[in-house]
């Protein structure tokens, strides 16, 4: 008994397991937002890949997201625990290296979750008053669209929307829960909204609609586009398909997310390959479904990229956002209310999932005393991880004071880290069968099933880590997709990788000298439940 206190924090973790498939299900929808990458597809893919059909590139990274799906619904599998990639990685190829790389994932997604909490005031805020004062004819919400996407705007919302997520995080998971509900389903009637508007429109009412309410005529916005430079032509299959492979994680980014809250979910074998693959699977139907109504039947796709290609390369007036294509086609308030609400409902949804993964991640970490044991603690009444989703907190408000008065998210790679660090994990998953093979024989049969004579955890886990090898070269030949990557792209990386080594032989090196343990021990054994 006295040695496993000293490996772990406590006998338990502490945590409930109150998670079911659907709850799982929802987390991975929230993470992929109904919102934000209900914007992105139509406003980014176009013009990113001129002349690619984006139906198709939806479709096909759907396909290729369900095999890094499936593996991280095997690795949540093997130790169904808080932190489960990082957990499996620690124990099957090396802790110092694993720790390094999961400290560096979480501080930047906590700091990302603050980016994107910004992207409330910056963008999404500012172009619903805008639509709202332009249809309604309300002059003053045009002012407050201004005030509100200026830097004091995006600080002050900023930070208000950031307590607001960390108030709602520390509650008991099944009120967590619930408001995730509430947010997809919420999300879901928008979206049947939307689809209502443009079934109710056509190509020529559509254009009379853009007409009346946006700045720069139909007519003139593909032509404008290729002023600024957009060249747009027939694309062949291959450049399609490469296309969906590097869209994917852009796009569904989030999907496999109840990997890192294994340990509070019910059954996780069944709980993690469910969610996972349907929170892909709903939101594949919900996007392509958008994109069906939109082209060709309201515009064209190439004038989709134009207005994408406008209001990301240019000071051009553009609104390439399919919330704006709704409210103009159905200018009523009862629906246009719905689906701004909906859309920054499910965004603060959105930072919340991340709020949740990154403090379980915390405190696996902790829990393994790698990090001071506070970071482990549970509120008793709560039954939340107080301190360690306090420090995702943090961590969120600097990144919107980042985003205010810094470049620095431009420096950052948000696939090229994420791929990077999976490295570790997904490696471990492919060799499990043979480095444990008393385990492996033991594990659910989500992780033990072979094909032919194959470990299917290792068949499936070798195409997965060529896709994240490839998406990381991706990086590098298409810098359009996910930026530039520069010296500070790659410095950042190695900081926050550098940093939680330091961060671990600190630690190693008090347990050491304080308590005569070395954490190494507690690599060797599995964390309890």
């Amino acid at each position: 008994m006295s040695e496993e206190k000293k490996l772990f924090v406590r006998r338990t973790s502490g945590l409930t397991r109150i998670i079911g498939p659907f709850a799982a299900m929802v987390f991975g929808v929230h993470c992929i937002s109904l919102s934000s990458s209900g914007l992105i597809p139509y406003a980014w893919v176009p013009w990113l890949w001129p002349g690619c059909d984006l139906i198709a590139v939806l479709t096909i990274s759907m396909i290729f997201c369900l095999f890094h799906a499936t593996t991280y619904a095997q690795i949540g599998s093997i130790y169904p625990r808080s932190g489960a990639d990082y957990v499996l990685g620690s124990r099957v190829i090396n802790p110092m290296l694993q720790f390094g790389a999961s400290f560096m994932f979480t501080v930047f997604t906590s700091l990302t979750a603050g980016a994107l909490i910004a992207w409330i005031p910056s963008a999404v805020l500012p172009s619903f008053l805008w639509s709202w004062g332009k249809i309604f004819n309300v002059p003053h919400l045009l002012d407050w669209s201004k005030w509100v996407s200026s830097p004091t705007g995006v600080l002050v919302v900023g930070l208000i929307f950031v307590v607001v997520t960390y108030v709602c995080m520390i509650m008991p998971t099944k009120i967590i829960v619930r408001i995730l509900n509430t947010g997809f389903f919420l999300g879901v009637i928008a979206w049947v909204l939307m689809y209502i508007s443009y079934l109710m429109g056509n190509h020529e009412k559509f254009v009379a609609a853009w007409n009346k309410f946006a700045e720069i005529p139909y007519d003139q916005v593909i032509p404008l586009a290729q002023q600024h430079g957009l060249t747009y032509g027939p694309t062949p299959w291959w450049i399609m398909t490469l296309a969906g492979l590097i869209m994917g994680f852009w796009i569904y980014y989030g999907y496999y997310i109840p990997n890192f809250f294994a340990g509070e979910l019910k059954e996780a074998p069944r709980t993690l390959i469910i969610g996972n693959i349907s929170s892909l699977i709903v939101t594949w139907a919900i996007f392509t479904l958008g994109a069906a109504l939109m082209y060709p039947r309201l515009m064209s796709l190439e004038w989709m990229a134009a207005e994408g290609y406008l209001y990301y390369n240019t000071d051009v007036w553009a609104l390439p956002f399919s919330t704006f294509y709704a409210n103009i086609l159905w200018p009523h308030p009862v629906p246009v209310f719905i689906i701004m609400f909906a859309f920054v409902y499910t965004l603060v949804n959105l930072a919340m999932t991340y709020f949740f993964y990154n403090s379980r991640i915390f405190f696996a970490m902790a829990f393994d005393r790698a990090l001071p044991e506070k970071i482990a603690s549970v509120h008793s009444r709560l039954a939340s991880p107080v301190v360690a989703m306090t420090l995702c907190a943090i961590i969120a408000a600097v990144g919107v004071a980042l985003s205010v008065y810094t470049v620095i998210f431009v420096q950052f790679n948000f696939v090229l880290y994420a791929c990077l660090v999976q490295l570790i994990p997904v490696t471990a998953a492919v060799i499990y069968p043979f480095v444990r093979k008393e385990e492996f024989s033991r594990a659910p049969k989500l992780v033990n099933f072979r094909v032919g004579p194959i470990p299917g955890i290792t068949l499936i886990g070798c195409i997965t880590l060529g896709y994240l090898l490839w998406m990381i070269t991706s990086t590098y030949l298409f810098p359009a997709v996910g930026g530039f990557i520069s010296g500070l792209t790659v410095g950042w990386f190695l900081s926050f990788f550098i940093t939680g080594i330091i961060i671990f032989n600190i630690m190693r090196y008090y347990r050491l000298k304080k308590e005569g343990m070395d954490i190494l021990w507690a690599y060797k054994e599995i964390p309890p439940l």
